[in-house]
């Protein structure tokens, strides 16, 4: 194997080795998310959560996209998710409760409602 492929799997590792980034990451394979549901997960300051997302970004771990005011976060590493399933197990449910006001918690909201 090339030196690389080492390289990757030690900085993938480290970015998984932080408490908060790591638990960004298990809400983050169900599904994409806003910054303010992670905000209201994680009982953490937006600014905090915004600096973690941007390292998980800039490592291509996840990508995110803009819709109107909110942006929406996703993992697209496969290996991340590979080893988040063997770690942690597999993922929680989203939760019907929603956490925030952002505009997909609203849908996801009434998209419940009209099911119950």
């Amino acid at each position: 194997m090339s030196e690389d492929v080492y390289h990757q799997a030690v900085q993938l590792c480290r970015l998984m080795a932080h408490p908060v980034r790591l638990r960004i990451l298990d809400e983050l394979r169900r599904g994409e998310t806003c910054v303010c549901h992670l905000e209201a997960v994680l009982g953490r300051p937006q600014p905090y959560i915004s600096q973690q997302l941007r390292v998980l970004r800039e490592a291509g771990v996840i990508a995110g996209r803009k819709h109107g005011l909110f942006v929406y976060y996703r993992l697209v590493d496969e290996r991340a998710r590979w080893l988040l399933e063997e770690m942690l197990g597999p993922g929680r449910p989203p939760s019907p409760e929603p956490l925030c006001s952002c505009p997909q918690c609203a849908v996801d909201e009434e998209s419940t409602s009209a099911r119950g």
